[in-house]
């Protein structure tokens, strides 16, 4: 779409002074629709700006595909409620609207663009809650049934004659429309004065300042011509603006036509140059450069980059179209089947490697590859693993599905069970209760034990994070049985921990108790320390429930040696803070707050963001049992600001503590 901004300023000024005399209890809706290339994109973000500083809330984006690529709404809703409220997120859909709605009602008025919305059932889902919001809505087709609702409807047309050379002017210059008057107004006439479509040949001519406008004309007049054999209804926008992309797609470079062609066939959202790398077999740089060629040819959208990932790139939903078309034209058969292979090979081998940096201790299962990925990302660190795996949560998830659809059994389960440290670490437990089910189907189908219990823990795991506590039992139960039918040990041991585990935090501790002594004397047999320490861990805890703190301290101070040993500092860290708050509990301050502030520091320096805001809060906790009042208070507002960033849950659980302590 254009950048420079042309015509519309009639529209622009009718619809300010309408949102302007909106009652303040509103959320006011406008509705932008039109065809294919009209911009409409451009011209809702050109009325958001302009009305910026009436939403301090916050100015949110969310695509929701149109026809070509619809999103589901409630990935969207998860987007969203990640960018307004950290921490973990329910499964349901209706929940997840629910808690949207309630997170936006709690912020001053926002500002919401919903693009490429193709039905008014997805304005109700994702409409925010409270009052005074605005929302922005673009779509291909009217929705009349907004406006019995109070909506504003605009509907956007081409550029006229003169707003379109106005345009032509203010990108390629008076002069240069001056030397070839007829060519600019035949150029007008093919593009029927679509801004998209313009764009397109202005895009050529910036590119090639020495091209005579007349050769961009001859060439979007022969795109013309084909496409008048070709299409149905060669006069209607999207063919037109097919037909301009078709003049550019000629001129591209035949490594940046395969790179478009191939990369249309993904199922994902945004591309880089390594997952084009991967589909092409070319390397990074090559596949970078052939990126920056379709973006500088307005083929694709370059996003704000990346600091792991790079260049980030995305398809308009006009350019996806006819890409996807030249690639059922000019890819052999089984080229799409190819290309989602070769990506969701390279995406585990990446993923894989990030698990390993991120989570050693998690069981090692077995990689199958179709083809044997080149140009695995290398991580720096940690931190830049999870910033990888993150920024790519959608396009596995997307990766997931499709081999899910394509009956690619062993391609999902190793997916899902890749992703381990990113479904710890997000707890978006909706998508986390979804991949593990298509995870645990096909590990099944695959005829694979181990993966199918693997699949069949975690999916336990995230039903606990949603406090269905009955149905996470059945799947430790059911783990628990197959591992003794098979005699995997660690598997037993596991399953009988995250029983206990369960039970503790359904708030039965003397159930856990049982699961948890069998889990530690397994891993004890199998020499486990690290096992056992984790166990110890969570007895620890029940022994502090039971008013126990000796034998608190004792069980917590021999997990937290055991963990410093095996160099696990985040859960020696754990083990740490809970000998703390035992400490405290027995009346040893010195000795509690000495332990809890070692926690924190230990916490601070392995980046583990939720554990540092626990830890302030377990030392507020600390502080208060040795009536410190003042200095439980400041833990307290210290822990609130780390939580008020991580997990609104947590956050509003501390405001209400704090209320309490002061």
């Amino acid at each position: 779409m254009p950048t420079s901004w042309t015509d519309r300023d009639q529209e622009l000024a009718r619809l300010t002074a309408w949102v302007a005399a909106q009652p303040d209890y509103a959320v006011s809706v406008v509705a932008v629709h039109g065809p294919v290339g009209v911009g409409k994109t451009s011209f809702a973000e050109r009325l958001i700006h302009s009305l910026a500083s009436r939403y301090p809330g916050g100015h949110f984006y969310a695509d929701l595909g149109g026809t070509e690529s619809p999103a589901r709404v409630n990935d969207v809703l998860g987007r969203l409620l990640r960018a307004v409220q950290p921490g973990p997120l329910p499964a349901g859909g209706d929940e997840l609207a629910s808690w949207w709605r309630s997170a936006t009602a709690a912020r001053p008025p926002v500002c919401l663009l919903l693009d490429g919305v193709t039905h008014a059932d997805q304005l109700r889902v994702l409409a925010p809650g409270g009052s005074g919001h605005l929302v922005v809505v673009t779509s291909r087709l009217p929705m009349p049934e907004l406006a019995a609702q109070g909506a504003a409807l605009l509907p956007l047309g081409p550029f006229d004659h003169t707003a379109a050379l106005s345009y032509l002017a203010r990108c390629l210059g008076d002069e240069r429309l001056r030397q070839e008057p007829d060519a600019a107004r035949r150029l007008i006439d093919l593009t029927a004065g679509l801004p998209g479509a313009l764009a397109l040949s202005i895009t050529q001519l910036t590119r090639h300042r020495s091209r005579p406008l007349s050769a961009a004309v001859r060439a979007l007049d022969a795109s013309r011509s084909r496409s008048a054999t070709t299409s149905p209804a060669p006069h209607l926008p999207g063919a037109i603006v097919s037909a301009a992309l078709d003049a550019e797609y000629a001129n591209l470079p035949r490594p940046a036509a395969r790179v478009y062609r191939k990369a249309a066939l993904l199922p994902v959202d945004t591309i880089d140059a390594h997952l084009a790398a991967a589909i092409t077999e070319r390397t990074p740089d090559e596949a970078a450069a052939d990126l920056a060629d379709l973006a500088a040819a307005g083929m694709l959208i370059r996003d704000a980059d990346h600091p792991v990932r790079g260049a980030v790139y995305r398809f308009s939903s006009p350019a996806l179209s006819h890409a996807r078309e030249h690639a059922a034209r000019e890819e052999t058969d089984g080229a799409e089947t190819e290309a989602r292979v070769r990506a969701a090979d390279w995406y585990l081998a990446t993923t894989t490697a990030a698990e390993r940096l991120l989570t050693p201790s998690h069981r090692r299962l077995d990689r199958t590859y179709v083809y044997n990925p080149d140009h695995v990302v290398e991580f720096a660190d940690r931190r830049a693993a999870l910033t990888w795996l993150d920024a790519q949560s959608a396009n596995l998830m997307a990766t997931i599905r499709a081999a899910h659809a394509a009956d690619r059994y062993e391609a999902v389960w190793q997916l899902v069970h890749a992703m381990w440290p990113w479904w710890r670490a997000a707890r978006v437990y909706g998508l986390w209760i979804e991949a593990h089910r298509y995870g645990l189907e096909a590990a099944r189908l695959y005829n694979d034990a181990v993966a199918e219990q693997e699949m069949r823990n975690t999916l336990g795991v995230g039903l606990r994070g949603t406090r269905a506590f009955d149905e996470a039992i059945s799947c430790f139960t059911e783990v628990l049985a197959g591992a003794r039918a098979r005699g995997d040990a660690r598997g037993e041991a596991q399953a009988l921990h995250e029983l206990g585990a369960t039970h503790y935090e359904a708030g039965r501790p003397e159930d856990a108790v049982g699961y948890l002594e069998q889990a530690r004397t397994l891993r004890e047999r199998r020499e486990d320390r690290r096992g056992v320490a984790l166990t110890d861990i969570l007895l620890g805890q029940v022994q502090l429930g039971r008013g126990d703190s000796a034998a608190a301290i004792e069980v917590l101070t021999a997990a937290r040696a055991a963990l410093v040993e095996v160099a696990d500092p985040h859960d020696a860290a754990r083990a740490l803070a809970w000998l703390g708050r035992a400490h405290a509990t027995a009346g040893h301050h010195e000795q509690a707050e000495q332990a809890g502030r070692q926690a924190y520091e230990e916490f601070v320096e392995t980046g583990a963001r939720q554990w540092t805001a626990r830890s302030l809060e377990m030392l507020g906790q600390s502080a208060a049992a040795a009536g410190r009042e003042e200095d439980a208070v400041a833990f307290y507002t210290r822990a609130l600001e780390q939580y008020s960033v991580i997990s609104a849950v947590d956050a509003e659980r501390l405001r209400r503590r704090l209320e309490g302590a002061r």
